[in-house]
């Protein structure tokens, strides 16, 4: 299919493969029960998307608990590098 026959105005919503989510679900853990994921990424709208496939609740609690640490230390980051730097121009006490 050559790039003259598509039209990007008038292109159809897209949905991952569900053969894409069952390769990654399979790809990921050991295969014992504890395989799992989130998937987030930015649909063709811009609007963020996510996408859970776990084997079991304790598996999607370990993994979410992860998210929150992951978002805490990129938030810590953020604020580190956003604080006004010391200047040494200070008198001391």
């Amino acid at each position: 299919m050559s790039e003259e026959f598509i039209d990007p105005e008038n292109l159809g919503k897209f949905h991952l493969p569900e053969s894409v989510i069952s390769l990654l679900f399979e790809l990921s853990g050991s295969g014992k029960g504890d395989s799992g994921f989130i998937l987030t990424y930015v649909n063709q709208e811009g609007v963020p998307s996510i996408i859970t496939k776990v084997n079991s609740p304790i598996i999607e609690l370990g993994l979410r608990q992860s998210l929150v640490q992951y978002l805490d230390q990129l938030a810590a980051q953020e604020i580190e590098l956003n604080l006004p730097k010391d200047s040494g121009d200070e008198e001391n006490p």
